[in-house]
């Protein structure tokens, strides 16, 4: 039974049918749409660039034997040719699939063998990749310049691409999105965050994250407005030139999980920035800590960021992305535990959320996924009556949204539940390590935390922290391990795998 329910109104009108379309009306008008910054080089492009760029793709699939209804991997950095490619695989009648790509070339075998299941699953035999990439075992099309039409169109319903989700609660599954569903999330979040042409926006995330495919790529697409794009790993090797570019482009857009605007805040020293010019900062993809807003404000407040710029929203792979969003100090829930969680927002237009008697959250919309990609089973347990069964843990209150956690992490003490996020805060807030550098889970007879060391000289003062877990949450840890940093397992959003931490070091050494 679905109780406190709460609605974000009807959906958005908009004229396109597909995301092929959307891409033609954006290729109409000569306004610079993306550029890509990779060290010192620049690159922009305009929409008419990126519809040229995609035909070339689509021939070259059609020349690889790809026919309508294969499943294409889109295997790229955030570079001009994973957009091209993405759009090429539609307009060659095939289903792009957005596949995670390392941080440092060095790792591209290791990648692939990583991927290997998710290659299996889908059924992906052609990849779009870089040249210095291509190994043997799949097809590797190689574009070339191609005028003409594309050699397929599809439609509303069709499917658009497969997200497959970031697995942090068990193996990846592919979401199946039609380009109904693309779109109507698209829009949604420009509306619900009242972008437009005169924007720009600054992001680090990858496009084959759900968050920079659509959070980025699409509203950007549908919303008119200009992008600067980063890679991932200058941002992670140099947070502060994220913050640096906001000031220099005059940003009023930009967006990141909470543990980037943790990692900037104390990675940035003594440097000056300039960000009076941005109205929204958008914080999602997973749970937003108080302290983290805390201490961003603290930074930089004296550097022109004002308080309500911080925008909380909450999303899934399963519902295309965006499910709510909202200034995330407009209003903050304290738990029955003590812990204060901002808000994330009001639901979407054309977005409905409710909760169940046991406080799970669900989700209704017009950006549903059709399913999880051959896998009825899994489908039938998440989509209920035309509602999402998210797995997340939620409360509403004053007509917005709070997310607690995830009923699948809760560890049980003492029959006494906890969410694990609560004793990683205390553990983030006591040392210096972020919140996804440590993990607490259950083994079967044990509460376990594993903190990653920042640096090599860090105390491990396991006594002093069980301590202080004891006094301001009420449960001791059985054990306390220390591991190099980069040691947990994690998505290729930075999120904690906590079902992976726990079969990695579930048992007792």
């Amino acid at each position: 039974m679905l109780v406190h329910h709460i609605s974000g109104g009807a959906g958005i009108r908009y004229r396109e049918a597909t995301l092929l379309e959307a891409l033609e009306h954006r290729a109409a008008g000569d306004h610079p749409w993306l550029t890509f910054h990779d060290g010192a080089s620049t690159q922009t492009v305009r929409g008419s660039e990126v519809v040229a760029g995609a035909r070339s793709w689509a021939a070259a699939f059609a020349r690889s034997g790809v026919v309508p209804g294969d499943r294409v991997g889109v295997w790229q950095p955030n570079c001009l040719d994973w957009v091209t490619a993405f759009f090429g695989a539609m307009g060659a009648g095939a289903v792009p699939v957005p596949l995670s790509w390392p941080v440092i070339d060095s790792q591209l075998s290791a990648t692939l063998q990583k991927l290997r299941p998710i290659l299996e699953k889908a059924g992906i035999r052609c990849l779009a990749a870089p040249v210095r990439a291509h190994q043997a075992d799949f097809t590797w099309p190689v574009p070339e310049l191609r005028e003409g039409d594309w050699a397929h169109r599809p439609g509303p319903v069709d499917t658009a691409f497969i997200q497959f989700t970031s697995g942090s609660t068990g193996a990846p599954r592919g979401a199946v999105i039609s380009h109904r569903a693309a779109l109507a999330n698209s829009h949604a979040l420009v509306a619900g965050l009242h972008l437009g042409p005169d924007d720009i926006g600054v992001s680090w995330i990858p496009f084959f994250h759900d968050m920079g495919l659509v959070g980025v790529l699409l509203t950007s697409l549908v919303g008119g407005f200009h992008v600067h794009v980063m890679r991932p790993g200058a941002f992670l090797l140099h947070p502060w030139h994220w913050l640096e570019l906001i000031g220099e482009t005059r940003a009023t857009l930009t967006v990141s999980p909470d543990f980037g605007y943790a990692l900037a805040t104390r990675r940035s020293g003594s440097r000056a920035f300039s960000l009076g010019s941005l109205r929204c900062a958008l914080s999602g993809s997973e749970p937003i800590h108080l302290s983290t807003l805390t201490a961003f404000d603290a930074r930089f407040g004296s550097e022109g960021f004002a308080p309500g710029a911080m925008v909380g929203a909450y999303g899934l792979a399963e519902n295309t992305l965006g499910v709510s969003v909202g200034d995330a100090r407009a209003a903050v829930f304290t738990a029955a535990n003590g812990r204060q969680l901002p808000t994330v927002g009001r639901p979407l237009p054309g977005t409905d959320v409710a909760l169940t008697k046991s406080g799970e959250i669900c989700v209704r919309s017009l950006s549903l996924m059709n399913g999880y990609f051959n896998d009825a089973e899994q489908t039938h347990q998440v989509l209920r009556d035309g509602w999402l069964m998210t797995g997340d843990l939620g409360h509403i209150e004053a007509g917005r949204l709070f997310v607690v956690g995830r009923e699948k992490d809760l560890v049980i003490k003492a029959g006494s539940k906890f969410h694990p996020s609560d004793i990683e805060q205390v553990v983030a807030g006591e040392i210096d390590v972020p919140p996804n550098g440590v993990a607490a889970f259950n083994t079967d007879d044990e509460l376990v935390l594993v903190i990653e060391r920042r640096r090599a000289s860090q105390k491990e003062d396991s006594t002093h922290l069980r301590a202080l877990i004891v006094q301001r949450l009420g449960v001791r840890v059985d054990r306390i391990e220390w591991v190099v940093a980069g040691t947990l397992p994690r998505t290729t959003s930075g999120k904690l795998r906590r079902a992976a931490c726990a079969q990695q070091f579930g048992a007792s050494p």
